[in-house]
């Protein structure tokens, strides 16, 4: 089983992250906080350059969606790329050749969204049910559902686990709500509609997909923020040295670094069972569950720490961190937290009902 990036892999990490470091300055996502049009003219880039034909060329896996996602969560990108490309579409290549038209058009920039979460409930689920051709519901923090075109779901039906696509407008209601990173609005849908799509899935598969696109984007939060910290800790001089010389600081950000890899190395590995066919949608949802936790985990702490070692500056709505940090707490909580993703998976290992 390949892990690591291939040559290819590689060239196409450096190209996207030029291009963002263009066209997507911390300055356009303070500019996204107020404008929520702000995100179009980036929109329209990516989809120029085909970064969303991820969600449907077969000549892509999940570890080349990872490579990209991860570029975009370093430069916090305001525009709807892992929700549509990453989770919408990730639940749906689980259908296999049924989703195919569906995935036609998130390949040329219709911008869809997952909407898995049930309220009260801290993991994706089933929020949805399909009677008599009519899908009926209700889902709560759904990314981007604001200006989603298409709403993908997961609902029970009399034949089991389906994987549906229902129209915003036609019988689909969004709310939108508060959040924690204003720059990536979410919203509660309300669902009542005839489906655009029905297919068997099974639910395993598709969450998993979309669990490993939720940890790809925060793993590229989190080595920005770390990358930030080590610059500072270097340069910022107290007492005639770095204060990276200082245990205090190196070794926090020893730690991060160690939790940013292990992160990483789990998305990676778990891209790799997910390309792989002998994989079994348990096994496949362990290693994104456990890969997404991780990412969160590392996320968080890396910007929580980098908080820390700038001090006073980080407390100012003009320094950035806080960009990251909102980032991170919202991306964190995507599709389950870590201490329910890891109590799920440990219930699964012990036998439990997870």
């Amino acid at each position: 089983m390949e892990v690591g990036l291939s040559a290819g892999q590689l060239a196409l990490r450096d190209s996207v992250r030029d291009v963002l470091r263009t066209e997507c300055p911390t300055g356009v996502v303070r500019q996204a906080i107020t404008d929520p049009q702000r995100w179009r003219t980036v929109w329209k880039t990516v989809v120029d350059l085909g970064w969303t034909e991820l969600a449907s060329e077969r000549d892509y896996g999940p570890l080349d969606l990872a490579v990209v996602l991860e570029e975009c969560g370093a430069t916090i990108a305001p525009i709807p790329l892992m929700c549509s490309v990453g989770l919408a579409a990730g639940a749906l290549q689980a259908a296999g050749p049924a989703a195919d038209e569906v995935l036609h058009d998130i390949g040329g920039g219709a911008i869809a969204t997952l909407a898995v979460q049930s309220g009260g409930a801290r993991l994706p689920g089933l929020p949805t049910t399909l009677q008599k051709g009519r899908l009926r519901g209700q889902a709560v923090a759904v990314p981007w559902a604001p200006i989603a075109e298409m709403v993908v779901t997961l609902a029970d039906s009399e034949d089991g686990v389906v994987v549906a696509v229902a129209r915003v407008g036609e019988g689909v209601t969004v709310h939108p709500t508060d959040c924690t990173d204003p720059a990536q609005p979410i919203g509660d849908v309300d669902i009542d509609a005839a489906p655009l799509l029905v297919a068997p899935v099974v639910a395993e598969s598709a969450w998993a997909a979309a669990l490993l696109a939720a940890a790809a984007d925060l793993v590229g939060a989190a080595r920005a923020a770390l990358d930030r910290s080590v610059e500072h800790a270097k340069s910022r001089q107290q007492f005639g040295k770095p204060i990276g010389a200082f245990q205090g600081v190196k070794h926090a950000l020893a730690d991060n670094y160690v939790s940013l890899e292990r992160a990483r190395s789990l998305v990676y590995a778990a891209a790799a069972r997910l390309t792989d066919p002998t994989t079994t949608p348990a096994a496949g949802w362990t290693a994104a569950a456990l890969a997404k936790a991780a990412a969160g985990d590392a996320a968080v702490g890396c910007c929580r720490t980098a908080v820390q070692v700038h001090g006073a500056l980080a407390q100012t709505w003009e320094h950035d961190l806080h960009l990251y940090l909102r980032h991170a707490w919202q991306g964190a909580a995507t599709l389950g937290d870590s201490r329910a993703l890891y109590h799920a998976v440990g219930r699964r290992f012990t036998g439990g009902a997870a």
